[in-house]
């Protein structure tokens, strides 16, 4: 990683770069809020999985279009929107777009408890999935300007906190609230149904958390190889690391199959499997993602930045290639006989999943330069959604026709959660094998001034 001596050589290589450029404090209030903005989007984006029985019973809804809202109206505009989205991301001022994307998700959560029928609540869902479906990469790209290249691993694991705080958010906030009002009928704010009541509120929050996110000032762009706003040029550059980047998406979308089953189906499994209800089971599956986040975070984001000081290439995925090979037997945790090992299981294959996802975006902000960063975790987040997303619910779906009972849909996600964890270890293990250079290493990496 670069250390202050490598920073003031790098300078004198490179007269345009000042060594302001190289050597900047960590803002840890900017990191503070985009920790708070990911919490918000992680809450909204799986408050729907607690509350999907009760939401499929007053529609009459299938499993299928359970499958389509939890997965298919993210995968959508994360499809259209991604990559446009990360190019202004690259070529333009970054808080003003993230303040316009969080707002729409809070709206979209809002709008979710007024959906009359399955086309309103799809659309609803539709909207905040164009705010926190396309959302990382602005996050990802401020957070590498606020902070040094040998901290990043350290500084998203306050970040990763955040976000696993808020995926067990949307089942502790979610099933307590949930539970509460089905108890206390006429308690919420617009005497609605106890699922529409939980999103209402949670929404409102959601609209609160984007006030201060005014106060984010746009931070200067460090580490650019160059600074033409063309969007060929950056396909182009993608196209160039195809044989380290290819494998590392493999390793991302077929590991991320086993977490993405596991947010769409926990609480319907949970349901129909063990006969827990939303109002008892959201603070202990709360506990488990807050819990399994954190340690996964603190070992992702230490485990990221010892790596990359390794003498052999590509060492800051090694985390990443361990974790996945320990947690492919988790990927089964669907099928476990008792309450108490799905918990079990389902920590250790979140643990891995957390320490996977952070090691990635680590090696991305520390591998790629600054004008592709943002297009690359796009690129990457587009074809995650549509397998994690679009593909896996409706074969999860699919699988479980081939059961019979109340365990199809858990034999079904344990199938598929073990195969794509040991797919996922191949493209781990080939990216290291390819991984380039570290962008901060380079002597003619440069530094811009923000936005005006």
């Amino acid at each position: 990683m670069l250390q202050p001596t490598d920073a003031a050589d790098a300078a004198e290589a490179s007269p345009s770069a000042p060594p302001s450029a190289a050597i900047r404090p960590t803002k840890w209030g900017v990191i503070w809020l985009l920790t708070l903005t990911l919490f918000s989007a992680l809450t909204v984006g799986g408050l729907l999985s607690p509350l999907q029985e009760a939401v499929k019973a007053e529609l009459h809804l299938t499993d299928l279009d359970i499958g389509l809202l939890a997965g298919g109206a993210t995968a959508i505009p994360i499809a259209l929107l991604s990559l446009p989205i990360a190019w202004l991301v690259d070529h333009s001022t970054r808080t003003r777009l993230l303040i316009i994307l969080a707002s729409f998700w809070a709206i979209g959560t809002i709008g979710t408890a007024f959906a009359p029928n399955f086309a309103g609540l799809f659309a609803a869902r539709l909207i905040a999935g164009i705010g926190a479906g396309t959302a990382f990469p602005v996050l990802i790209s401020l957070l590498a300007d606020v902070c040094m290249p040998d901290r990043r691993g350290r500084s998203m694991l306050l970040v990763s906190i955040g976000a696993w705080a808020g995926a067990a958010a949307a089942f502790a906030i979610g099933g307590s609230l949930f539970g509460y009002l089905t108890s206390h009928p006429g308690a919420g704010l617009l005497g609605m149904t106890p699922w529409r009541e939980v999103h209402l509120l949670v929404g409102v929050g959601a609209a609160l958390a984007v006030l201060p996110l005014f106060l984010i000032k746009e931070p200067p762009r460090y580490e650019v190889e160059q600074t033409s706003v063309s969007l060929r040029l950056a396909m182009d550059a993608f196209w160039r690391r195809r044989k380290f980047l290819g494998p590392l998406l493999a390793g991302q979308l077929t590991g991320g199959m086993a977490e993405g089953a596991a947010a769409i189906w926990m609480g319907s499994l949970l349901i129909r499997q063990y006969g827990q209800a939303p109002g008892s089971f959201g603070g202990w599956v709360g506990a488990v993602i807050l819990g399994s986040g954190i340690i996964g975070s603190i070992i992702g984001g230490f485990a990221a930045d010892a790596a990359g000081k390794l003498k052999m290439r590509g060492a800051i995925l090694l985390p990443a290639a361990i974790a996945t090979a320990l947690t492919i037997p988790a990927g089964a945790f669907s099928i476990m006989p008792t309450v108490t090992g799905f918990a079990w299981t389902l920590f250790a294959l979140l643990v891995g999943g957390t320490i996977v996802n952070l090691v990635s975006s680590a090696a991305i902000a520390v591998l790629i330069p600054n004008e592709d960063r943002a297009v690359t975790l796009a690129g990457m987040k587009i074809a995650g959604t549509m397998v994690g997303a679009g593909v896996a619910p409706p074969l999860v779906v699919w699988l479980s026709t081939f059961s019979t009972g109340k365990w199809g849909l858990g034999e079904a996600v344990a199938i598929m959660g073990v195969v794509t964890g040991a797919m996922s270890l191949a493209g781990f293990w080939i990216a290291m094998r390819n991984a380039p250079q570290q962008v901060a290493r380079d002597p003619n990496a440069k530094m811009i001034p923000a936005e005006a």
